[in-house]
C-alpha cells in the first residue's frame, strides 16, 4: 500500500491548480481526498513551473508515455521520489503505468523544455 509522502516544510498540501493539471489531468492513481500525497513528478513540476504556464505547456501532451525518455525521468525525478522507495509499481516492474506526472515530464523533455537538473 502506498504511504503518504510528507510534504517538504513550507510546501504544504497539494495546490488545486497543480492537482488539476498533473493529477486529475494525467494520473490514473489520483483519488479525491488524498491531497497530502505528492509524488516526485508533482514536486518536480510544481517547483519548476507556474501553474498557468504548465497548463498551457501540457496542452497537446499525449495521455500515455512512450517511455522514450525513461533514463532522463529516472535520473531527474524518480531517483528522488518517495514512492520509488515504497510504492511505485511501475519502477518495481509490476504491470502498472507510471504516474501521470511522468507523462508530463517525458513530454517536456522531448520538447526540450526541461533538459537537466533544476537551474540548467
Amino acid at each position: 500500500m502506498k504511504q503518504p509522502v510528507v510534504p517538504e516544510e513550507g510546501k504544504g498540501m497539494k495546490e488545486d491548480e497543480y492537482t488539476a493539471i498533473i493529477c486529475k489531468g494525467f494520473c490514473r492513481f489520483y483519488r479525491e481526498g488524498k491531497e497530502e500525497m505528492q509524488c516526485g513528478t508533482y514536486v518536480f513540476l510544481r517547483d519548476r513551473f507556474p501553474s498557468r504556464a504548465l497548463s498551457a505547456i501540457v496542452e497537446g501532451a499525449p495521455p500515455e508515455p512512450d517511455l522514450s525518455m525513461d533514463a532522463f525521468v529516472l535520473e531527474e525525478v524518480c531517483g528522488r521520489c518517495e514512492f520509488r522507495t515504497d510504492g511505485c509499481d511501475f519502477r518495481e516492474g509490476l504491470d502498472s503505468p507510471p504516474c501521470g506526472g511522468y507523462v508530463i515530464v517525458e513530454y517536456l523533455a522531448k520538447r526540450g523544455i526541461i533538459t537537466g537538473p533544476a537551474g540548467e
